[in-house]
């Protein structure tokens, strides 16, 4: 279960907080640390996975083990001690609403996860605000799209897969991490077509298009003011197929070719994702610290750092100055054709350096 992120405004977010707080109580046992557990649940919880209902909470998962990884409890949380007494040590908590394996439809998974770190005499008060910890993902399909690729969706996972048709409106749900997205024909033949990252607790509804060659890739967000809800168009011929040579802007290689023709000077197209590059990290938010590089990727909503290049923004070059996002942080999301040379190495990912021309779409 990945760690939380801070929130801002109306967005629902969910958090975990535990607070180790010695007590003075003369009926401490003195020998052991006390586990004392409490759980919040926001009333609008629900509306992360369209108003499906959260399950009772007293049903929840509740599992406590050591650093041995024993259990303490596993059991319902409901049917837990009012007081858990323990020996000192660490001990890793989980609350979920259910055990969630394989991607299956129209079940959203609640909880949370907690380190403590207990000394004997002492109350550990632990507190969980529960959050959804999978990710729903709708697919729809256009006409285009359907008349290339007749046949069925198939949407995998290292745990399983789901297989989405035309006429499929539900929401499945997923494990956060990788899943890759591949065309099943009539008669059985299949052919993957792009990889996607999924984020915990995202409600991600993707339109799948196959445009011409020349099309350029269209994107929406829609921000709902109680959740996170996502809405993409993806142009799979942009992801899957490629006359690109890499000589002029409108043959440019994508992000996931250039890394294909190091030490050459190309054109590669991407979208400009973050900047303040370093060896481990990229800030995809604004505001922004370093005017001297920045992130493109094959589409504008990535967030992971695999998958972007690293780009050298010159000193005194044209392209810092039209497009360095500590001056232009309104150029984030923007897709962007660049000249440059392919390096196998940029602050630890593939990088385009001496930077020769540039066009803004």
């Amino acid at each position: 279960m990945k760690k939380r992120k801070a929130s801002k405004g109306l967005f629902l977010t969910f958090a975990i907080c535990a607070a180790a707080v010695a007590v003075g109580c003369n009926n401490l046992d003195r020998d052991n640390a006390v586990l004392v557990l409490s759980i919040r649940q926001e009333n609008t919880i629900a509306t992360k996975a369209g108003n499906v209902p959260v399950p009772d909470t007293n049903q929840f998962v509740l599992q406590i083990t050591n650093s041995s990884g024993e259990y303490v409890y596993n059991g319902a949380y409901g049917a837990r001690p009012d007081k858990i007494s323990v020996p000192a040590g660490a001990y890793d908590l989980s609350l979920t609403s259910e055990l969630f394996g394989s991607p299956v439809w129209e079940r959203p998974v609640y909880g949370d996860r907690v380190s403590v770190v207990a000394v004997s005499g002492e109350n550990i008060k632990v507190n969980f605000l529960c959050k959804m910890i999978n990710s729903g993902l709708r697919v729809k399909m256009t006409d285009r799209y359907v008349s290339k690729y007749p046949g069925s969706l198939i949407v995998t996972q290292e745990n399983g897969s789901l297989v989405y048709t035309s006429s499929e409106s539900r929401f499945g749900y997923f494990e956060a991490g990788n899943a890759t997205f591949s065309a099943v024909a009539n008669d059985g033949t299949s052919q993957q077509l792009f990889s996607k990252q999924f984020t915990a607790g995202q409600m991600l509804t993707l339109t799948l298009d196959a445009g011409s060659s020349d099309t350029g890739q269209s994107f929406s967000v829609k921000v709902d003011t109680t959740a996170t809800y996502l809405s993409q168009t993806i142009l799979v011929d942009e992801y899957y197929e490629s006359a690109g040579d890499g000589l002029s802007a409108g043959t440019a290689f994508s992000v996931a070719e250039a890394a294909q023709h190091p030490e050459e000077s190309v054109w590669v197209w991407g979208y400009i994702v973050g900047g303040d590059l370093s060896s481990s990290a990229i800030n995809f938010e604004a505001p922004f610290t370093k005017n001297s590089n920045l992130a493109i990727a094959a589409t504008p909503a990535c967030k992971t750092r695999e998958q972007c290049i690293a780009v050298e923004l010159a000193s005194g070059s044209d392209i810092r100055e039209t497009v360095n996002l500590v001056d232009h942080p309104e150029k984030l999301g923007c897709k962007i054709y660049i000249k440059g040379t392919v390096k196998e190495s940029y602050f630890g990912l593939v990088g385009l350096k001496s930077v020769k021309e540039f066009q803004l779409e």
